[in-house]
């Protein structure tokens, strides 16, 4: 399906047109997402967006870009283990195979060169590729964290000095892992927090941690020390994004959203904008896509870094419960692309026109 970028028709009754085709209503959600973003007056162009159901009714929460276009996904439960691998910036895909066994993958990360990283939820293994993710090799258990209600681990960060950092999420205390070695050797710095903790992210003067404490945690050295920022709030922190001019974004179990101008100084509440928090994804200048996971699962998008937000309605999928569950902007300078994972194990991609 192809729209010309000017033209917005009504949200509301697009979805009415196309209620009995639900890949066609996924791609009215997501075009029109990506057409409120990007218009401009005068302006043309097109673009095509497309699904793909690649592991149906497995999680796909773990996804990155290793470069030159390669993106690489990884499953949950209830088929954990697998990498899905795409060559075309998400267009098309094809499993590469089952990597972890039965743990499921919680993180990917990537550095400029095209090595990856994978981190799992129950034994909480670090995994490492040197070939854009077509092979794997176990670095080793890095973390003995317990956690009797969610993963063991679920945040992992190479930085940009390309130190490996891992947080896990410990019930009496997430700790952070580091290694300076492409993950031969690990140094456990210690629980950071007295709750378990859940994302890392570089932002402009240093690194963020956040969680289930409700407080923000940050590291200036490179992962080395951190200092406890503060509570924000009396709800689980999980939705964290970084958007440039040292602009941060939390969103919170309760739905609250934070933003921070001084890369995680300072907070202000910008209130309840939906259900829980599940991601952020920045799209580019003051564009930020919001997904939440429970309640009534919308999409939220905002123009204005945060500060306001409108409902996109539901990503809808087959499964009328899925959700979105972790979506990527990769702007390369050859293509600008939005790549997400649902709950429901679809991979959903649009290709962006320039600037």
């Amino acid at each position: 399906m192809r729209l010309p970028i000017h033209q917005q028709p009504e949200l509301n009754a697009m979805f009415s047109a196309e209620q009995t085709d639900p890949m066609r209503k996924l791609g009215v959600a997501l075009l029109l997402l990506i057409l409120h973003a990007n218009t401009r007056p005068g302006q043309a162009d097109e673009f095509e967006l497309k699904a793909v159901a690649i592991r149906p009714k497995s999680r796909i929460d773990a996804i990155a870009h290793f470069g030159s276009g390669v993106v690489i996904a990884g499953t949950r439960m209830p088929h954990p283990g697998d990498i899905h691998k795409s060559e075309d910036y998400g267009v098309s895909w094809r499993r590469v195979g089952n990597i972890t066994g039965d743990d499921f993958i919680t993180c990917i990360a990537s550095s400029e060169d095209g090595t990856g990283y994978l981190l799992t939820g129950n034994h909480v293994h670090v995994w490492k590729s040197n070939d854009r993710g077509e092979s794997w090799k176990d670095l080793g258990q890095i973390s003995d964290a317990s956690n009797p209600v969610f993963a063991n681990a679920y945040g992992m960060v190479v930085t940009e000095n390309g130190t490996l950092l891992v947080a896990d999420a410990d019930r009496k205390g997430g700790h952070v892992h580091r290694s300076t070695d492409g993950g031969v050797t690990w140094i456990d710095l210690g629980a950071v927090s007295t709750h378990a903790l859940y994302r890392l992210i570089e932002v402009g003067d240093g690194i963020l941690a956040n969680g289930w404490a409700g407080h923000i945690y940050k590291s200036s050295d490179d992962g080395k020390t951190w200092r406890d920022m503060g509570k924000l709030i009396g709800s689980d922190l999980y939705a964290i994004e970084s958007i440039g001019n040292d602009t941060v974004l939390i969103g919170t179990k309760s739905g609250n959203i934070f933003v921070s101008h001084d890369n995680g100084v300072t907070w202000k509440d910008r209130g309840v904008v939906g259900a829980a928090a599940d991601d952020f994804s920045w799209l580019g200048g003051r564009r930020v896509l919001y997904s939440t996971y429970n309640g009534n699962r919308h999409l939220y998008f905002s123009e204005d870094a945060g500060e306001t937000w409108a409902s996109l309605g539901r990503v809808p999928t087959t499964d009328p419960n899925d959700w979105l569950d972790h979506v990527i902007y990769i702007n390369d300078g050859r293509m600008r692309t939005v790549v997400g994972g649902t709950n429901n194990g679809f991979i959903v991609h649009a290709r962006l026109p320039g600037e």
